[in-house]
């Protein structure tokens, strides 16, 4: 119920702003710490939202990480889902800015189900390309999960605003 409440007021916020765009990006996704043991480099996708304001942005996101295995096994699935939400600023194109996300994982191997989620922080770097209609960003996350650097993902995303 609480997590409903805050992204209702996220996107009422993000809706009143002046300019919105909405977005899809798609990337890679680097564990660190002691992640990096056993999952390898994934692929992320998902879908964005950017609100304008005078000096600073509000954005939101919400990816799909396949997660991949550091050794080969036909029995294994695993996924980690980023909810994100946060401000940026700008500095001509190049942008950086943070927020706090809510991290949902699930792994499943050899009869092990486990399913989890975590509050964290992650910092951002992109900038963004303007090409006629549409904007391209490329964006470089850092994800402490729990805040905990054991559990930090890295991510390097492409993606385009309507």
């Amino acid at each position: 119920m609480k997590l409903t409440a805050a992204l209702l007021l996220a996107l009422a916020v993000a809706v009143s702003a002046g300019f919105v765009e909405f977005g899809a990006h798609a990337g890679l996704l680097f564990p660190s710490g002691d992640g990096s043991d056993f999952f390898a480099t994934s692929y992320i996708f998902g879908a964005n939202l950017l609100a304008h304001m005078p000096i600073y942005a509000i954005e939101g996101s919400i990816g799909y990480g396949i997660l991949q295995q550091e050794a080969d096994s036909t029995d294994f699935s695993a996924s980690l889902v980023p909810v994100l939400a946060g401000i940026r600023t700008y500095s001509g194109p190049i942008f950086y800015g943070g927020g706090a996300g809510m991290y949902i994982s699930s792994v499943s191997w050899s009869g092990y189900d486990e399913s989890d989620s975590d509050f964290g922080a992650y910092g951002n770097l992109g900038m963004i390309f303007p090409t006629g209609s549409m904007d391209i960003e490329a964006s470089l996350k850092y994800h402490l999960v729990d805040f905990d650097t054991d559990k930090a993902w890295i991510s390097l995303t492409a993606g385009t605003y309507f």
